[in-house]
């Protein structure tokens, strides 16, 4: 088992049949009766799993798909809402290969107060790979944050910025894109953080088909399906796009796919996009349906952030402009953006006419290198809350029925905060 420190790139290491004792594993989407477990079960035969509710069993299917790059999606079903599961896979001699629990999301409609949560929101992973590595850098460190981010136990993760950074040798090789996120998931110092909640991936270039390219690129060649080999998210809902939505205590989640449709042509009637026309018209009409307190948009691309930059949402002008205008026409209330794709985080609070201040978290570098200095000029930045230090963000809801709220808050890889505030869910409902 190599640690994060050194990280070889070793193919057989993470799917022989020899390593199945500790194989690569993750939680994927939880519900309220169902779960879902991603493995890293290579060459095995015959894989099963169980899981428990306080020693009683569950019902549970193994899918296993040999075309998957040796990964297979464990799907638990028949469970019950609010509890919590231990599980185990096993190969067909009855060994051992992967271990975790997870908790189902909680009932609570009808019946009581919506419950308070937090969840986890990270940016860019790097685990560093001397052999495929920039020449004399070391992009990767601090590793012991992922046991920081599962100290504050949050219920479940987004990885807004994918798993782990592609390097330029992977960009033409689907497999080679779904081992460098599977190489993540087998350092033992995430195990934890992976194995005991919910983990949601985002397409974000970075991971999916490399910072400089878009949808046109040679690098896409492979892109989607690397990327549904490594995640075990619900099921997508806007056509080819890897977007879709969860539902978690009186909250709801709607994760963007930026990268399947990006395009930078602006030549003639073609401008930059990054959503495509069935993507955003997904979204609007799913905001427009939701009756959830607060309407969290996931996007790797922030929103908020003004600079024309590829980094942004900014830069596909037209869409981000049908959005705002959207936003406010609609008065939806209770929206706020979540993002990566910097090597910096911040909170931007986008003042707009006609209705209450946008927030985007964006969540700086997990463990990648981030910038010494913020040189991006952000009007919309939040006071103090630029940070280029490795962190994570953690986004608590919580407050009594009548008066619910939202607090961002970012943490080193000690788990020591680095700026926080908090936002009333009635500031989010206020229309001129």
């Amino acid at each position: 088992m190599t640690t994060a420190k050194t990280a070889p790139f070793t193919l057989a290491l993470l799917f022989s049949a020899a390593s199945l004792a500790a194989a690569p594993s993750m939680v994927g989407d939880v519900g309220t009766r169902e779960a879902r477990v991603w493995v890293a079960a290579g060459s095995a035969k015959g894989i099963t799993a169980a899981c428990s509710e306080g020693g009683k069993a569950a019902s549970s299917a193994a899918v296993q798909n040999p075309q998957n790059g040796g990964a297979s999606t464990i799907i638990f079903s028949g469970l019950n809402p609010g509890a919590k599961y231990e599980f185990s896979v096993k190969t067909a001699d009855g060994a051992e290969i992967a271990k975790g629990s997870f908790k189902t999301r909680p009932d609570y409609k009808d019946r009581t107060p919506p419950p308070d949560f937090s969840f986890a929101v990270f940016g860019e992973n790097y685990l560093n790979d001397k052999q495929f590595d920039p020449p004399y850098k070391t992009p990767g460190g601090e590793y012991e944050i992922y046991a920081a981010a599962d100290a504050k136990n949050p219920a479940f993760s987004i990885w807004a910025d994918g798993m782990n950074t592609l390097r330029n040798a992977d960009e033409d090789s689907a497999s080679a894109k779904f081992l460098r996120g599977a190489a993540a998931r087998e350092i033992p110092e995430i195990s934890a953080l992976l194995s005991k909640r919910a983990n949601y991936g985002v397409a974000a270039r970075g991971s999916y088909y490399g910072k400089s390219n878009d949808s046109n690129s040679a690098g896409a060649v492979g892109a989607s399906a690397a990327f549904d080999m490594l995640w075990a998210n619900p099921a997508s809902g806007a056509g080819g796009a890897k977007s879709y939505s969860f539902q978690y205590a009186d909250a709801e989640f709607f994760v963007l796919d930026d990268c399947s449709n990006r395009s930078y042509l602006d030549y003639r009637n073609s401008r930059p996009a990054y959503l495509g026309e069935r993507q955003l018209e997904w979204l609007m009409g799913a905001l427009q349906n939701s009756k959830a307190n607060f309407k969290f948009v996931v996007m790797s691309s922030p929103f908020a952030n003004p600079a024309n930059s590829r980094d942004n949402f900014a830069f596909s002008a037209d869409e981000r402009k049908r959005l705002s205008e959207f936003l406010v026409f609609s008065k939806i209330p209770g929206i706020v953006f979540l993002s990566a794709n910097k090597p910096f985080g911040e909170l931007s609070r986008l003042v707009r006419a006609g209705g209450y201040p946008i927030y985007d978290l964006t969540a700086g570098p997990l463990t990648g290198r981030p910038i010494e200095e913020v040189t991006e000029m952000n009007y919309f930045r939040v006071p103090s809350s630029a940070i280029t230090k490795r962190s994570f963000a953690i986004v608590k809801v919580d407050g009594p029925e009548n008066d619910r709220a939202v607090t961002f808050s970012f943490f080193d890889s000690k788990g020591a905060q680095l700026f926080s505030t908090t936002v009333k869910l009635s500031e989010l409902k206020k229309f001129d």
